[in-house]
């Protein structure tokens, strides 16, 4: 079970703080709920506590966790297999990768979209889903590595070269 104050990552919004445990209402039963607030858009995110693990909210890596993604984003995706597949079908594998919390799979797919971005211009909802990826990635950088958006967002550059 999460804490207050802990630093956590979810799916498909990124890192974020847990900022309150509370109750609600729902349909006449109380549930609790774990009240995220989330490092981009001044969003906050209310996850029922009984199902975070299946929505895959987990705590955030440890600075040690961080070459894993280094060398994803260093890589050479086989993108000419990817160009093979239709752009919504695409999407839908990227969406299901995503869905799973791996920071090292949303690299993956930042790293591959990055790509097909230099190489041409991608569907507006891929170019879309590489932003998101893109922010997932800087803010669970943010908080492991204690920075601002822009360092962290360097950081992702530096090793994603394209």
């Amino acid at each position: 079970m999460f804490a207050v104050g802990d630093r956590v990552v979810y799916p498909l919004h990124g890192g974020a703080m847990i900022k309150n445990i509370e109750q609600r209402d729902h349909n006449g039963v109380a549930m609790e709920y774990y009240v995220l607030e989330m490092l981009f858009d001044h969003m906050t995110v209310a996850v029922p506590v009984a199902n975070a693990e299946r929505l895959g909210l987990r705590y955030i890596i440890e600075a040690s966790e961080l070459s894993k993604v280094s060398e994803v984003l260093e890589s050479e995706p086989d993108v000419q297999g990817v160009k093979s597949i239709s752009w919504n079908r695409r999407f839908q594998i990227y969406m299901d990768c995503i869905k799973t919390g791996s920071i090292t799979e949303v690299a993956r797919i930042f790293k591959i979209l990055t790509i097909l971005e230099g190489n041409k211009r991608i569907s507006v909802g891929e170019r879309r889903l590489l932003h998101n990826t893109k922010q997932i990635l800087q803010s669970e950088l943010m908080l492991v590595q204690n920075v601002d958006a822009d360092t962290a967002e360097k950081w992702i550059y530096k090793y994603a070269r394209v």
